[in-house]
């Protein structure tokens, strides 16, 4: 048996905790412990996971550690290194705003251990957020839209082999629910990212040290879907939101892979300024702008961390990526129907663009 540390990490959740955790305490795999991280929360969340779970955190199934401050989801989440059990394999981060099946664990293990170049696995993700509808999610380059026929829509996208080992391996796995091999990395996010995108810089980081991502197709996670920030993204969102993919890009691309995809990225960026100008999106990705500016010297730090591990070419981490450098969605909302049309079109040039580019890379 492999112990997990499971990550929870809490700022005012108290609807969501108690679900989340009876969920993991009914997991079949039992050999884990749950470290709840408090972010200075100012409702009753942490008092009530205290009185409630009072027996597992004296036998120390349950971990509670309290922050004096907010420190946002990457700091937050970075604090495993300091209180996880120094006996465990596996890092399991999961949102507080989620639920798991009973097998959810067993299955992230079972698929994990399958290969021994899979370094981190996800789990599907269906969203509450509407009515029990099911998250549009990223595979690869293809949105896929599950629904009742969700076998159906992977088959469509995945290979025998693939599907027979119930993986699908991908280039990106979302935050609110993966588990990932302790000994790659000792602190996962860079703490300037605070939220949005983090993930991105996990798996890209995976994938550079010549390891595997993929999402088990036998565990699923429930998620409510960005309570913290509301279903309509506010300015902070949108900030942090265009930061962290900017920060991404200059980390990961080469100084040769960034001067020609920069045309296309000025594009983009310019593109969005246009359509939402000077609405809180435009100020935000100025803003952003800004800060990079700002802060280039930690971001060059971190490029030289990931240049010393990264065991493969260029060509060979390209190659593995979405055509689409990142990931536009969240800044759709309120746009109308024209401002969507003109920003899909802008989409389609980006991944001619770079399948065009890949050629010379």
């Amino acid at each position: 048996m492999w112990l997990v540390s499971i990550i929870v990490l809490n700022y005012n959740g108290g609807r969501f905790n108690k679900p989340c955790i009876d969920s993991i305490l009914k997991q079949n795999y039992h050999d884990f412990e749950i470290i709840f991280i408090d972010n200075a929360s100012t409702d009753w969340s942490l008092e009530h996971v205290k009185e409630i779970y009072l027996q597992e955190i004296q036998s120390k199934k349950i971990i509670i550690v309290e922050n004096k401050i907010n420190t946002w989801f990457a700091w937050g989440n970075n604090l495993w290194v300091k209180h996880a059990n120094m006996e465990s394999e596996y890092i399991c981060l999961l949102n507080n705003d989620t639920t798991v099946p009973q097998n959810r664990l067993q299955e992230l293990i079972k698929s994990i251990e399958s290969d021994k170049h899979l370094w981190a696995v996800g789990s599907i993700v269906l969203d509450r957020w509407y009515e029990e509808q099911i998250r549009k999610y990223t595979f690869e380059d293809t949105y896929i839209h599950t629904t009742s026929i969700f076998w159906e829509n992977i088959l469509q996208h995945y290979s025998k082999k693939e599907y027979e080992n119930k993986l699908a391996y991908s280039w990106v796995l979302s935050w609110c629910c993966l588990m990932y091999k302790k000994d790659i990395i000792s602190q996962p996010f860079p703490d300037y990212y605070f939220a949005y995108a983090e993930d991105v810089y996990l798996s890209w980081y995976i994938l550079k040290s010549w390891y595997k991502l993929a999402y088990s197709l036998d565990s699923l996670v429930y998620h409510y879907g960005s309570w913290s920030f509301g279903k309509n993204p506010s300015s902070l969102k949108l900030f942090h939101g265009n930061k962290n993919q900017i920060i991404n890009f200059l980390i990961f691309y080469s100084i040769k892979d960034i001067i020609l995809l920069f045309p296309l990225f000025i594009i983009k960026e310019f593109s969005h300024l246009f359509l939402s100008w000077w609405g809180k999106r435009c100020r935000a990705k100025i803003k952003a702008w800004i800060w990079i500016c700002k802060n280039y010297q930690q971001i060059k730090q971190s490029k030289t961390i990931v240049k010393s591990a990264t065991k493969i070419t260029e060509k060979q981490f390209i190659s593995n990526l979405s055509t689409k450098l990142s990931d536009t969605n969240i800044f759709y909302y309120h746009f109308n129907k024209i401002q969507k049309k003109i920003l899909q079109w802008i989409n389609r040039f980006f991944m001619w663009y770079i399948r065009v580019i890949r050629k010379f890379l």
